[in-house]
């Protein structure tokens, strides 16, 4: 299920969006864009990091959408409620509403942030 997460002003989804860009997978991060042919809309992936084992493959841990269902908006697929899911798909979900917390909050140009200890996956 397709849910609004956040909204914010156009400014600081675009300077998140380029932070994604700046610590994607190819420079050693934990992100890929992937954008609209205009550069309106864009898939955010986040891959799960381990900072501690350099052999840890990255793994898909869950996406959000940026200018989706309108400009500033994000966007994430939720759990369905009427879906019994995996516990896992819980944390999963729980885990990139706190990237996006933290990239909104901390995102910004020349910033380095650790996803290494998201409380979420901690289980």
């Amino acid at each position: 299920m397709h849910v609004i997460y956040r909204t914010a002003p156009l400014e600081e989804v675009l300077r998140i969006v380029e932070y994604c860009r700046n610590y994607n997978v190819k420079s050693g991060g934990i992100f890929e864009v992937y954008p609209d042919p205009d550069e309106i809309l864009f898939m955010i992936i986040v891959n799960s990091c381990s900072e501690t084992d350099p052999n840890h493959q990255l793994r898909p841990l869950g996406a959000f959408y940026c200018n989706y269902s309108g400009p500033g908006v994000i966007t994430i697929e939720d759990e369905d409620p009427h879906f019994d899911g995996a516990e896992s798909r819980k944390r999963h979900v729980a885990a990139i509403k706190q990237v996006i917390d933290i990239l909104l909050k901390e995102g910004f140009p020349g910033t380095h942030i650790s996803f290494n200890d998201l409380r979420t996956l901690k289980a």
